[in-house]
């Protein structure tokens, strides 16, 4: 049988420290209306 392990603490620790981190590289974008209103340009464009 194969028995499953769980990733080791420091990969865990990890992998939450990168979703965290783009979370807030998220959040910090969506406080520059600019860069919001560029997006939403650029996607209207496409169509």
């Amino acid at each position: 049988m194969n028995a499953h392990r769980p990733a080791p603490l420091w990969l865990r620790a990890l992998l939450w420290a990168l979703a965290v981190a783009l979370l807030l590289a998220v959040f910090a974008w969506y406080q520059q209306p600019a860069l919001m209103v560029e997006l939403a340009n650029q996607l209207w464009s496409c169509f």
